[in-house]
């Protein structure tokens, strides 16, 4: 059985940013660990003799199938960008990266 630890949901939250209060990580502790248990219930089901989910209508891919087709030139792709840097297009910065 699976067990998880209020270590782990600590880690997970600081890997997470989340800044999380002691009550919250017994709550979500307590959470997880009753999804995981009824996940370890789920496993333990012997599914071997039942057949693959049937559906009412006929399942069918909507996409297409990927075809090699002749493209724009890098010249024509970046000749209307107001700024471009080599074969890219340069766009101003939408993320500060603080230092």
């Amino acid at each position: 059985m699976t067990k998880i630890t209020k270590d782990v949901i600590a880690y997970i939250a600081h890997l997470s940013r989340l800044e999380l209060e002691p009550h919250e990580v017994d709550l979500y502790t307590e959470q997880i660990d009753r999804i995981l248990l009824y996940m370890d219930k789920l496993n333990s089901i012997d599914t071997a003799d039942i057949d693959p989910t049937s559906h009412v209508v006929p399942l069918y891919s909507a996409l297409r199938d990927d075809t090699v087709r002749s493209s724009l030139s890098i010249d024509d792709a970046t000749k209307n960008a107001p700024k471009q840097r080599g074969n890219f297009f340069e766009v101003p910065p939408i993320i500060e990266i603080e230092e």
